[in-house]
């Protein structure tokens, strides 16, 4: 009878959405992790601002283009500690989304309802999202903020733009990993599982990156590669933040020479992901989305 009325009423399934949006935020706040989130973003963010006002002060007599190249590598070192607190805060937050529910009896409350199981996991993912999106764009802009204040690195609507896109993309991937693995891992299992994928996916691009600046020999280069690749299929969010320093950089069109560039090691901006990469990680979410709602299905709750 409920289900009916959210699928055929407009303004009912509206109110199904915030539903889960006001319960996931419920959540994280009745477990401290908004609290906590909140505190130590706000000590994150005033520490790379001084950190960027110390470099801008001990940078006023370089030329030019090596005061970009120090907002470059700021804001590339910067994106990705933003990025791997972003991943953290996806993993701990939702490594339970369905087992720990499941093993502490929750779940058995919220399927008493007559909702489709399907739905209650989009609702759990989509109120997830959300939050996740909200944090990723307060945390964008707070490292973004301060490079250009301290050290006049430029602006550009639309390269920010694209940069910040992909920049949430990336833990939203992150959150459906950790979403079905949650159907089928127990709590701690699901975590450790999703942390550790998640550091070798970073580590192999990591080592690609070097071996591709420095020649590292054509077989170690083929090696590294073939290992990066086949992690950032797995674990395709990672890969994207050499996406996001690309599309920002890139479409700001920085004066700076290729070889200075390279000096950024490995945050430099090779081996960026394709465009047909980026279609992957969207059939990449559906694909895992879809077994996720066909496992928790078939999920004994009992």
């Amino acid at each position: 009878m409920v289900s009916c009325h959210v699928r055929r009423n407009p303004r009912a399934r509206r109110r199904f959405r915030m539903m889960w949006i006001s319960y996931i935020g419920k959540e994280w706040i009745r477990k401290k992790i908004g609290v906590v989130t909140f505190v130590l973003t706000l000590l994150f963010a005033g520490l790379f601002s001084f950190g960027s006002y110390e470099i801008a002060k001990h940078a006023m007599d370089e030329p030019t283009s090596h005061g970009l190249l120090n907002g470059m590598m700021l804001m590339a070192l910067g994106l990705m500690f933003a990025q791997m607190i972003i991943a953290f805060l996806v993993l701990f937050a939702t490594m339970g989304a369905i087992s720990g529910e499941v093993e502490n009896g929750l779940m058995l409350a919220v399927l008493a309802r007559p909702i489709p199981r399907w739905k209650v996991y989009l609702g759990k993912y989509a109120g997830s999202a959300v939050w996740v999106i909200i944090y990723s764009t307060a945390l964008y802009f707070a490292i973004l903020l301060p490079v250009h204040h301290w050290l006049n690195f430029p602006l550009d609507a639309i390269p920010i733009l694209k940069s910040l896109l992909l920049f949430i993309w990336a833990p939203l991937l992150l959150l459906a990993v950790s979403m079905l693995g949650s159907v089928y891992l127990p709590m701690l299992g699901n975590g450790v599982a999703c942390a550790l994928l998640y550091g070798l996916t970073l580590f192999s691009g990591f080592v690609e990156n070097i071996f591709t600046i420095d020649g590292g020999g054509k077989g170690g280069n083929e090696i590294a590669s073939q290992l990066s690749l086949f992690f950032s299929m797995l674990m395709p969010s990672n890969t994207m933040l050499r996406r996001v320093s690309y599309e920002l950089f890139s479409g700001l069109d920085l004066p700076v020479p290729a070889d200075m560039v390279n000096s950024l090691g490995p945050f430099s901006m090779v081996n960026v992901p394709s465009i047909a990469f980026l279609g992957y990680s969207v059939l990449y979410l559906i694909v895992l989305l879809a077994a996720g709602c066909a496992a928790f299905r078939r999920k004994d709750i009992a």
